[in-house]
């Protein structure tokens, strides 16, 4: 069984949009009987969180902006992206990365509504494996703890390399760090934006794999979320159409009947802008191995 692309669903933005650059690392929730989709949007100058809205049937329509920059002095002044987000009895919680002008942290926002909401600041003191940037979180809440999976940046490889790092917590308040759970396996230069479902007590890791060319999504698994098992690539670029050089930045959701529904960023061919579009695709099945 294979993915079955649905084609581009939120192209970047018109004219003056935050998103008329780029619009990339979708997170989607189903509630309230609507698809929510809070993503990242660029403008060419600044990146912000954005909010998207499907209800069931209808069409994807933006909202406008969830997140934006932070204020002069704030360590998310220079731009804010890859939100995660999840519903929790008290609301909405997020997790976003921020930008200060020399790195870049992991921050949380808490919402009642999905739409307001109040940034928290930062939530974790940087490490060697993320010294140059910590993004791309995931948030996964399991019945013994909490887990944050996120992307780290050391600053090697040009800038490129990237690893995934996880931290545990008993409630999100305070955060221990495990450290690297995934590294660049052979030909790849990062392993980073990684979405982790938890399925009959096994993790399964959605994530980029980028090689010196393009970027994939690969697919590892893990019992204990530490230990992880590569199994290689789930979905590759198409050749054509809006993913046809890249697929990158899977958010994956289950359905009630075990089906996955993915979106993530495609990147067409002959783009020179890096002028990502967020596109979806389906698997009938559970395990897309």
């Amino acid at each position: 069984m294979e993915w079955i692309r649905e084609g581009e669903i939120l192209p970047p933005g018109g004219s003056g949009e935050p998103d008329s650059l780029r619009a990339t690392r979708p997170w989607v929730l189903e509630a309230e009987g609507a698809l929510r989709m809070w993503y990242s949007g660029h403008d060419g100058t600044t990146w912000r969180i954005l909010e998207a809205v499907q209800p069931i049937g209808g069409e994807w329509e933006r909202l406008g902006v969830a997140i934006d920059a932070g204020f002069a002095g704030n360590s998310d002044e220079y731009g804010v992206e890859s939100p995660c987000v999840v519903s929790t009895p008290g609301g909405y919680l997020m997790v976003y990365a921020g930008f200060d002008g020399d790195a870049t942290r992991l921050h949380m926002a808490t919402s009642l509504d999905g739409q307001q909401w109040v940034p928290q600041g930062t939530i974790m003191q940087r490490g060697r494996e993320d010294a140059v940037g910590a993004s791309h979180p995931c948030l996964v809440m399991t019945g013994e703890r909490w887990w944050l999976f996120f992307s780290g940046y050391d600053g090697s490889k040009n800038g490129r390399r990237a690893v995934v790092l996880a931290a545990v917590s008993p409630s999100g308040a305070s955060w221990d760090r495990v450290g690297t759970v995934l590294e660049p396996g052979r030909g790849e230069v990062a392993a980073s934006h990684p979405c982790v479902l938890q399925i009959s007590r096994t993790f399964y890791m959605f994530y980029g794999s980028e090689d010196k060319q393009r970027v994939s999504i690969a697919l590892a698994t893990s019992a204990d979320g530490v230990t992880w098992d590569p199994r290689g690539t789930t979905l590759t670029p198409s050749a054509e159409g809006p993913d046809g050089l890249s697929v990158h930045a899977p958010c994956v959701l289950r359905g009630k009947d075990g089906s996955l529904h993915m979106w993530y960023s495609g990147l067409p061919f002959g783009d020179s802008n890096q002028a990502y579009r967020i596109c979806s695709a389906r698997f009938e099945g559970t395990q897309p191995i």
